[in-house]
């Protein structure tokens, strides 16, 4: 039986980051069971196939169970850097009373994201630094945040790198795709940056930090 793998174009993937069931392949979205190999990506589907593809925008009335931006869903995933801390002196303490400086990420898009897929690090050369729990997913409008204090023997979320307070980088990628990135400059301490409203373009300092929650002004 000849199966056919209908590619499902992601928004650019420097945004974007493809939901479980499916993941990067240069500007696609593709499912896991796909095969790659030279010709089967690029198979378009006419609309004639009443099998159960999962991708057919052609009229099939199954259910859709993996596509990423399937014209009839609620558009993809995308998780994106949404405030930070790189000099917390006394503002949020993390499970052990400690005034660590942390990172928050949030779902803006549609679908669930698969967060064991996804990394964060502060050098743009070693994009896995840090990457979330195994099994664990961020539902849209859901937030994340990771201690980064250089000290992952204190548990899942904390980091093996630690933010510079006299500026730095934070990278977020999905499967070795950057999916979003940003660079600071010096922090002042106990001031955060957020982007208002959260995953939108705007950022602002901030000293009303709210991490895992909604950012507010």
């Amino acid at each position: 039986m000849h199966l056919i793998f209908a590619l499902v174009a992601c928004e650019p993937t420097d945004r974007f980051f493809c939901g479980p069931g499916t993941h990067v392949d240069g500007d696609w979205c593709i499912p896991d069971s796909a095969d790659t190999a030279s010709g089967d990506t690029a198979d378009t589907d006419t609309g004639t196939d009443t099998g159960s593809d999962t991708a057919d925008t052609g009229g099939d009335t199954g259910d859709d169970t993996g596509d990423t931006a399937d014209s009839g869903g609620d558009g993809p995933a995308r998780v994106v850097i949404n405030e930070f801390m790189a000099d917390n002196d006394g503002l949020v303490a993390d499970e052990l009373g400690e005034f660590d400086d942390w990172v928050e990420v949030y779902n803006a898009g549609g679908r669930p994201a698969d967060l064991e897929r996804i990394s964060l690090s502060n050098d743009p050369a070693e994009l896995t630094l840090y990457t979330f729990p195994a099994g664990s997913t961020l539902g849209p409008g859901e937030f994340a945040y990771v201690w980064t204090d250089s000290a992952a023997d204190q548990g899942e979320m904390h980091a093996s790198f630690k933010l510079g307070n006299e500026g730095g980088a934070i990278v977020l990628s999905a499967a070795g795709a950057i999916i979003d990135e940003l660079t600071y400059d010096a922090a002042t301490v106990d001031v955060g940056r957020a982007r208002i409203p959260d995953g939108g373009d705007t950022w602002q300092d901030t000293t009303n930090v709210t991490p895992g929650a909604a950012n507010t002004p």
